[in-house]
């Protein structure tokens, strides 16, 4: 065997027993942050997902973000989603979208908008809430066409939903 191949052997043993960061998470949701202020109750591996509440006047808006975090979290394979008997309640609540106006023309009218969304995540566990989690984000849309208007406000709003619906699985995967 040459000395080559020995040097690759070496490093590739080195490389597999190596300590390094967690790649791949275990199923469910475990640590400090989930599992109650005495440390008890162990990993919650389903969660009950309910339509997200709306405090706006929007009346489409938590069809989008409940749509965004149920596909994110089924997705990931992190907890089984409402299951009978859930280990956890996940209750998500739309606070706020608001439009604002980001340009106009030489005629003084509208030609972008930007449209803000802010909503609060609170995960309870037997009826304790465990954590809250706020998200905001905003994102401009193309406002000059009265034709196109809601429909490039609704596709603002459900590409905020899944920004924040993934933002809040990183959240998740990392414990906060």
């Amino acid at each position: 065997m040459s000395l080559r191949k020995v040097f690759l052997l070496l490093a590739l043993i080195v490389l597999l027993h190596a300590c390094g960061y967690e790649l791949v998470k275990g199923p469910g949701l475990s640590g400090p942050a989930f599992s109650g202020p005495e440390g008890t109750g162990g990993t919650i591996t389903s969660l009950s997902l309910s339509v997200f509440k709306n405090q706006t006047f929007e009346p489409q808006v938590p069809q989008f973000f409940t749509e965004a975090f149920s596909q994110e979290l089924a997705a990931s394979g992190l907890v089984q989603l409402n299951k009978p008997n859930p280990d956890g309640v996940l209750q998500g609540t739309v606070t706020s979208v608001s439009a604002t106006l980001a340009a106009m023309n030489g005629q003084g009218l509208a030609v972008s908008k930007v449209v803000t969304a802010a909503v609060t995540v609170t995960l309870a566990r037997e009826g304790k809430v465990m954590k809250t989690w706020g998200f905001g984000d905003s994102e401009t849309y193309d406002a000059s066409s009265i034709n196109t208007e809601d429909f490039n406000k609704r596709a603002a709003l459900v590409r905020i939903a899944e920004r924040m619906a993934r933002r809040f699985h990183a959240l998740l995967i990392s414990g906060y």
